[in-house]
């Protein structure tokens, strides 16, 4: 990875007591140019990958600070292609698979490029925009799928795929905009942001796959008016949610207790849409922020957990 500056680590300040706080982190701009980015994913060999909404193609971001253009959809119908990607994760094998609000699918690229059509309906029933997905231990894709839902139409589910067979099972739904999701570390609750109702939901994973009744985990309105989207957990518990709509990234504990605010370097219309934990340790942060269209890290004295049947990070320190 690129090495990471003294200011990007952040800094501690004294407290009322004279007591050293907790290190805050400075967000450094990685990449620009970028076209309503989201989904950033970590491939385990040191690249972040990032999906541009706006723009319809995958952007890269190398090791040495490079960034590239990975994939475009074609123009036709062959060879298959992704359309409009969102939310984005890799499994095992090296596979990038992402929500596709274009074809409203989920869509498979392989590592040799070959890219296939997982899911586009349940029982018969097309899906209406997949926005953001996560893996469970056994390698079972679980996704929301919020179009044309919202506070006042609370019809948003959550899907998943069962990965053995593909089939396609509704474990929830009447939500107002589900959004981002994420797995604690024992994979026992699966959280998910009910965006349009500024919250995070808790469920209770089932050993079947199904989900429990929505429990509400934590209120962002005390932080501010937005929109919770994308989220990750580190290996202490804690919950790290982009707050869309207004401009930070918030830390939550493991019991529902808000720990820090982290502010975006830019305040504008919009703001931060998902985060992601990537690096040779899990403790490089990355944010996707279309308000300035921009791809920031930040270094975390905690890492990330390993995401579920996410590949081997094999990066190099």
């Amino acid at each position: 990875m690129p090495r990471t500056s003294q200011n990007e680590l952040g800094r501690r300040k004294l407290d009322g007591k004279g007591r050293m706080t907790r290190m805050e982190p400075t967000l450094v701009k990685v990449a620009g140019g970028l076209d309503f980015p989201e989904g950033p994913a970590y491939d385990g060999k040191g690249n972040l990958y990032c999906s541009n909404c706006d723009g319809g193609y995958i952007s890269k971001l190398a090791p040495d600070g490079g960034v590239s253009v990975a994939y475009r959809p074609a123009m036709g119908e062959t060879p298959f292609t992704f359309h409009k990607p969102n939310g984005m994760t890799f499994s095992q094998d090296g596979s990038l698979w992402i929500c596709d609000f274009g074809r409203n699918a989920i869509v498979q690229i392989h590592p040799d490029g070959r890219q296939e059509m997982v899911a586009d309906r349940c029982e018969g029933k097309p899906f209406r925009g997949p926005n953001d997905l996560a893996f469970d231990p056994k390698g079972n894709l679980y996704f929301t799928d919020p179009t044309d839902s919202g506070r006042d139409h609370p019809i948003g589910p959550v899907y998943r795929v069962e990965h053995a067979t593909r089939k396609v099972t509704k474990v929830a739904d009447g939500m107002a905009f589900p959004n981002g999701l994420a797995f604690t570390a024992d994979a026992k609750f699966l959280y998910v942001c009910e965006s349009q109702h500024n919250r995070i939901l808790r469920f209770a994973v089932h050993p079947d796959g199904g989900l429990g009744s929505a429990e509400p985990f934590v209120d962002l309105a005390s932080v501010g008016a937005g929109e919770p989207d994308g989220m990750a957990v580190d290996a202490q518990g804690h919950l790290w949610i982009a707050h869309y709509g207004a401009h930070h990234v918030v830390e939550v504990d493991a019991h529902s207790k808000i720990m820090r605010v982290i502010p975006m370097p830019v305040d504008k219309e919009g703001g931060p849409t998902n985060i992601e934990f990537g690096g040779h340790d899990l403790r490089t942060v990355y944010v996707t922020d279309p308000s300035t269209n921009a791809l920031y890290r930040f270094r975390a004295e905690t890492p990330g957990i390993p995401l579920f049947y996410a590949p081997k990070n094999v990066a190099a320190a």
